[in-house]
This record gives structure tokens, C-alpha cells and sequence, in this order.
């Protein structure tokens, strides 16, 4: 353990700024809390960790930027202890890279935004107490339904917010998957971890015989632990196009792109190029779903400049609640299709999303404070 230190000489104007490397998302929020104080804000979240075929079999970890309003930070005390926290020293003028000149600006969002909602109401409060995601409740709180059942038993109201959620949930677009299939997202999101899994269960559960096809486009994406894993469940590697099977729902093939980063958009828009000259029309977005929303919305715009049709969800093990992803999956145009449990590919995958979703969208002590005879929903 490493003694949570600070650079006097050194700290920004706007506060000082620690670099925390941690197992989970919900060990970052504790050790947050419990060290740096509830006003201490998250400014940035990196996978970092596992190289190689050892990613597939260890748990890589979050490296988390927290940053301390410059009035709170003297009432830290440099001794502390980070719990079950690796922690280095104090960030000077910080991980926040001014940006490039000549980078492409991300248009803004047309989607989600933040949605406003009123406490008055003692199950908002009880729900935010255990919570829940803020922008949720505002959605929820603007269905034609709140005020008939804002008033109900707390029993009651939870049942009304799944059912609702469900109905919203069934609702939406769902895209089918093709016969070419291409993974996109941002470096350490779990894409290719998610790819084993979809190899797996392609290979065991359907029957399948599906093949690989590694794409550079200009960045480097070296292909050493899945070639491995390949090997092991008998899916053949490609690194060019030519020479590869016929593409047929028997044999179906995936496609592996190097992490597109999300300051760059020509990746992205080079990226899109690519796939419409192979006619790949399954463009399956993979993200972290333990990242801050921020991130998540970040990646969703980015990922409309390369055509994205699918989201896959990773990390979901990690959450204590999935409150903050159904305004995602019900605001946006991507068609929900897997949640991937674990950092290894033996961990668990899912294609029903909204069961996974329903099923880690109330914290345990509001099931035990009026929703257990709810459960089976």
C-alpha cells in the first residue's frame, strides 16, 4: 500500500488531483468517499493491466483520476491509507491534456441530456438514498403514469418503475445481426475479451464455424491472445481479407478493430470507410459500463461517425446498480445485444439484456424494504 500523498508545490489552481489504481468501479467510489470526501469528482477513468494472453485470465485494473476542490484539500491528511487501493502520488497540472489543434471536435450529443426531477416526493428520495441514477428518475418522474403512482406503496411504485422500464425496453428498435459482424469501441473497454466470448459461444452454444479477421486500418493491432485463443477453440485467424472462406450464417465472420481513440475522429470515420467497403452492416459498439456516463455518451457520438447499429455492454459485474444505462439504451439508436459478466472469457455472457438490466437496477435493501413479492416480474 502506498501512502496518499501530495505535491503542495505543485497543485493546480483548481484543486488537487490523485491517481488511484483500483480493482472495480465500486471500489473507486468507496475509497473516493471514504479518503477524498463526498465533494471529490471523478475526472477521468483507464482500463490498465493485463497484456497478452494473461488479460483473458487476470483482471485488468481502473486507473481513476480524482480531482479535490482546491477549498476541501487541506482536510486531507497525506498519512491516510488507501484500503485495497493502489495509489501514487499527487497529479500536478494533471491528465488533462489540452486539446490538439488540428483534433476534430466531436459534435454534441442530440440525444441524452441532463434531466432535472423533484425530491419532494419521499420514494424519489428513498430511490436517490439508494442510488439510483439521476437522470432516471427525472425520465421516470416525466412518464404520464408518475403521478398516479408516485403516491402508491413503495411496493408498488417499484413494480410500476419495472414494468414501465420493461415496456419502454421492448419498445425499442431491435436491429438483427448479419453474417459479418465488426466490434468497434475505444482501447480498454473489453473488446476483445467480448469477442472470445462471442467466438465461444458461437463455437459451443450454436454450433457454428465462425473466423476471424484481425483489421489494422493504419493502427497497430497486434493479434498474440487471440491467436491463442483461436487455436484453442478451433476458429481460424485471418489478417488479410483474401483467401478467407465464403462468409455464409453457418460460418459467420468477425471483425477485429484496434481501440479507436475517442480525441480522434478520423479513426472512427476511417473506420466506417472500411466497413462499408467489406458491406459489414453489424457494427457492434463495445463499451464500459462501469465508465462514468460522460465517457459512455463520448463513445455513443463517436461511434455514429462509424455507422454503429449494436451496443455491447461489458463490465456489468462491476456495477452495484444498471440505473445509469437505461437512459443510454433507451435514448439512443443502438440496438441492446449482449452484457458480458467478468474479465475473462470463461465469465458470463448474455444476449437478454433486459433481464440483466432489470435484475441490478434496485439496490438489495429496497427488495427487502417492499419489493420482494415482486422478484418475478
Amino acid at each position: 500500500m502506498n501512502n496518499l500523498t501530495q505535491d503542495q508545490a505543485a497543485t493546480p489552481a483548481s484543486g488537487k488531483r490523485f491517481r488511484l489504481t483500483v480493482r472495480s468501479a465500486e471500489e473507486a467510489v468507496r475509497v473516493i468517499r471514504d479518503k477524498l470526501g463526498d465533494q471529490a469528482r471523478v475526472l477521468s477513468v483507464r482500463q490498465v493491466g493485463g497484456e497478452g494472453l494473461k488479460r483473458f485470465i487476470s483482471s485488468p485494473k481502473l486507473e481513476v483520476i480524482a480531482e479535490i476542490p482546491a477549498d476541501d484539500s487541506d482536510e486531507i491528511s497525506d498519512s491516510g491509507l488507501l484500503e485495497e487501493a493502489e495509489v501514487s502520488e499527487d497529479l500536478a497540472v494533471a491528465d488533462k491534456e489540452a486539446p490538439s489543434s488540428n483534433a476534430p471536435n466531436l459534435p454534441e450529443d442530440p440525444g441524452l441530456s441532463d434531466v432535472s426531477f423533484d425530491e419532494s416526493n419521499d420514494k424519489v428520495r428513498l430511490l436517490r438514498k439508494a442510488g439510483f441514477d439521476l437522470n432516471l428518475l427525472g425520465e421516470i418522474q416525466s412518464w404520464s403514469s408518475w403521478q398516479e403512482m408516485k403516491d402508491k406503496p413503495l411496493a408498488d411504485v417499484l413494480k410500476e418503475i419495472t414494468v414501465g422500464l420493461s415496456d419502454r425496453f421492448r419498445s425499442t428498435k431491435l436491429t438483427p445481426t448479419t453474417d459479418k459482424i465488426a466490434l468497434i469501441g475505444a482501447p480498454g473497454v473489453g473488446k476483445t475479451t467480448t469477442l472470445c466470448k462471442f467466438l465461444a459461444h458461437e463455437v459451443f452454444m450454436n454450433k457454428k464455424i465462425p473466423f476471424v479477421l484481425k483489421v489494422e486500418n493504419g493502427i497497430p493491432n497486434p493479434d498474440d491472445a487471440l491467436r491463442i485463443f483461436c487455436e484453442v477453440i478451433g476458429v481460424t485467424l485471418f489478417r488479410e481479407p483474401e483467401g478467407m472462406p465464403q462468409v455464409s450464417e453457418e460460418s459467420p465472420l468477425y471483425l477485429d478493430f484496434p481501440g479507436l481513440s475517442l480525441s480522434n475522429l478520423q479513426d472512427w470515420v476511417e473506420a466506417k470507410q472500411t466497413l462499408d467497403a467489406m458491406q459489414v452492416d453489424t457494427r457492434v459498439l463495445v463499451v464500459n459500463g462501469a465508465y462514468e456516463r460522460d465517457i459512455l455518451l463520448r463513445s455513443i457520438r463517436s461511434a455514429k461517425h462509424v455507422g454503429a447499429t449494436h451496443l455491447a455492454i461489458t463490465h456489468f459485474d462491476e456495477l452495484s446498480n444498471s440505473t445509469k444505462l437505461w437512459p443510454v439504451l433507451l435514448q439512443e439508436d443502438l440496438s441492446p445485444l449482449c452484457i458480458c459478466n467478468g474479465q475473462n472469457v470463461t465469465g458470463d455472457f448474455s444476449t437478454n439484456v433486459l433481464n440483466q438490466l432489470i435484475s441490478r437496477t434496485f439496490p438489495e435493501e429496497l427488495y427487502a424494504r417492499g419489493f420482494s413479492s415482486y422478484k418475478n416480474v
